[in-house]
């Protein structure tokens, strides 16, 4: 056998396998990407859009974006189309920043809130960081009282009326500490702590401490509704005759915490949240050892997550109290599956689940 032939041939015959894999893995990326093509098929000129990616040990495995960022302007959606996620998703992004301001020695989970307002009730006198994080405070509901003033939950709620609400409840709505109660003051409550021990608009000091490190550069912690954010997509409900923008928003203390972010940026988080030995890792783990799930609904914690076992694969789904799904993480497949866009609502959790289940041939 001439020479050449013959190293050509012993070439050939150990780069098989790695050709035999590449084309297996081209044909896998064409069918999912089909997938994707059959999923969001309705998505076009004239709808809201979404960016899909998926990541397999932290490699992608398709990235594709459908529909518009804006209708009305017929701007694209892409992976760094920012959108502002619900607030329910929005406090894991508070939670770990909570965890984290302990980590720094700004203070301790476990202060009475009493500590920083002492002019809250005597009744609260028990309640701990913890307690808010958990919604066991007693503390009356902001946005509800405003629906019952104002028929609505979208006016404005400033932070005096947020403390005169407070601090003139004369008695708890569920037992301090012990009881539970999804509410929103809680939150608000935590954020106004959380700036008076690091003397820092918390804005600010997430985005230091958190999404710069990451490199999460089109990622914020709105400090104004009303802020001019680059590459922010429009958000639409979708009506009887089409899709429509929502326009209002809430302006109160515990609504003035919303992330706005973008499919890139959350590839990013959901690297940094799943690796063993980060620091958001173990904050991660610190809040699942320490806060409670939400009554009422199937292994859903407080922060923003629900744990779900697909074919013996434990499942870590990013999503709020409606169900709004954006972030899937399965740790035992190196698999994240984003979902993010301008539909209000549950957005594309149906299609997210879809995904999840296609990828671990689940029925």
């Amino acid at each position: 056998m001439n020479m050449k032939i013959k190293h050509f041939a012993i070439c050939f015959l150990v780069l098989l396998p790695s050709i035999f894999s590449f084309g297996q893995a081209a044909a896998g990326n064409a069918m999912l990407n089909q997938k994707l093509d059959s999923l969001f098929s309705a998505l076009n000129k004239h709808s809201p859009g979404v960016a899909v990616t998926i990541l397999k040990d932290e490699k992608v495995l398709s990235k594709k974006a459908y529909g518009m960022a804006s209708i009305e302007l017929q701007v694209p959606f892409t992976h760094q189309s920012v959108v502002r996620i619900g607030y329910s998703e929005a406090r894991e992004f508070i939670s770990i920043a909570a965890v984290l301001m302990e980590k720094d020695g700004i203070f301790s989970l476990n202060d009475k809130v009493r500590k920083y307002f002492p002019e809250l009730p005597e009744w609260s006198e028990p309640l701990t960081i913890w307690d808010l994080l958990n919604h066991r405070s007693g503390f009356v509901d902001e946005w509800s009282t405003a629906l019952l003033m104002h028929g609505a939950m979208f006016n404005r709620f400033d932070k005096e009326q947020f403390f005169r609400l407070l601090y003139t409840q004369t008695e708890p709505e569920i037992e301090p500490g012990k009881g539970y109660m999804y509410c929103n003051s809680d939150f608000g409550l935590l954020r106004l702590i959380m700036e008076k021990a690091s003397g820092k608009n918390l804005s600010d000091w997430i985005r230091q401490r958190i999404f710069e490190p990451l490199k999460m550069n089109n990622t914020w912690m709105q400090k104004n509704a009303w802020d001019i954010i680059t590459s922010r997509a429009a958000k639409y409900s979708r009506g009887a005759t089409g899709f429509t923008q929502d326009g209002v928003q809430k302006t109160s203390p515990g609504g003035n915490y919303f992330i706005l972010t973008c499919a890139d940026d959350l590839a990013k988080w959901a690297l940094a949240v799943g690796e063993p030995g980060s620091e958001y890792s173990a904050a991660l783990k610190k809040l699942f050892e320490n806060v409670r799930m939400i009554p009422g609904k199937k292994n859903h914690y407080v922060t923003g997550h629900s744990i779900d076992t697909i074919n013996n694969h434990p499942v870590i789904i990013h999503e709020g109290v409606n169900s709004e799904n954006y972030l899937t993480r399965i740790p035992s497949k190196g698999l994240t599956i984003i979902t993010i866009g301008n539909l209000d609502g549950d957005g594309f959790s149906e299609q997210n689940k879809i995904l999840r289940n296609h990828l671990l041939d689940a029925k």
